[in-house]
């Protein structure tokens, strides 16, 4: 008896876990569009914007964010019709159907700026 009385507040924490959802890794901009966070980076800032969102990594491999956020959307039915590179920066357009979108990702020394909106 004393046995299963030990474990009960075992098994109490184990259903709380269980029944507790997961924070979402994805945020959702507008009803078509969303955005999955980068998982292997510590996210600093999230701040929304008009038909947007900015999320601020502390990562030093901003051309790895920008491959899976570009993939990412591409994965779900984005099309990308515009590509830009330069030193530190990536820049995409994307579209689905009648809707637009532009991704830009930013290397700021150890910080990454993600920036993704939707329209023009």
């Amino acid at each position: 008896m004393r046995r299963v009385l030990g474990m009960l507040p075992l098994l109490v924490l184990a259903w709380a876990l269980e029944a507790s959802p997961t924070p979402s890794l994805e945020l959702r901009i507008t009803a078509s569009l969303s955005f999955h966070l980068f998982p292997q980076a510590v996210v600093a800032e999230r701040l929304p914007e008009p038909q947007g969102l900015v999320v601020v990594y502390r990562y030093s491999q901003a051309e790895a964010i920008f491959r899976y956020h570009d993939e990412d959307l591409r994965r779900r039915g984005w099309v990308r019709v515009k590509y830009e590179a330069k030193k530190d920066e990536w820049k995409a357009e994307y579209k689905k159907g009648k809707a637009k979108a532009k991704l830009s990702v930013k290397d700021k020394k150890g910080r990454v700026e993600v920036r993704l909106k939707e329209g023009d």
